[in-house]
């Protein structure tokens, strides 16, 4: 199971004061966006760091809004798993992350084995997912105050 990482956006009073001053449907999305623009600079050092062999794990790498709670939080995520429709994800991509246990294969098609078992080998863990999220966590939380106050300024010019 993949790692859940939480960015928290504290410390900027008056950024979060005019956040909420917003209107609760443009606030959402405003949110959404800035987190998801956060999100991106974690996919794209995710894609650097992911290992290539056919190219298919680094282009199902993307950010995936999920929503907004109650308590004015969004959630934004960062998976092989929610690639481009036109292409299948990268269904692999925990065991490239994880690695693999040794496992025996006894059976092949519900009959044993005529040379007995057999073993399907290990993959060592190449992560790339976690220390990308773990080496952009500070640049997301600066570029989501950014995002946040370019909104909150454009809102405010209209408004």
């Amino acid at each position: 199971m993949p790692k859940t990482g939480t960015l928290r956006v504290d410390g900027d009073k008056e950024l979060i004061r005019q956040f909420r001053n917003l209107s609760k449907g443009m606030g959402e999305r405003a949110l959404v966006y800035a987190v998801t623009q956060g999100a991106e600079l974690i996919v794209n050092e995710a894609k650097m760091r992911a290992p290539v062999r056919t190219g298919r794990l680094r282009e199902s790498i993307t950010a995936k809004p999920l929503g907004t709670t109650e308590r004015k939080s969004a959630s934004v995520g960062v998976s092989w798993r929610v690639g481009k429709a036109s292409r299948t994800p990268a269904f692999y991509g925990a065991v490239v992350e994880k690695g693999s246990k040794p496992r025996e294969r006894k059976t092949w098609r519900k009959k044993p084995l005529s040379t007995g078992p057999v073993s399907t080998g290990t993959m060592p863990s190449r992560p790339f997912l976690e220390p990308a999220y773990d080496a952009k966590k500070q640049a997301a939380v600066r570029q989501i105050k950014v995002e946040l106050s370019r909104l909150i300024r454009r809102a405010a010019k209209r408004g």
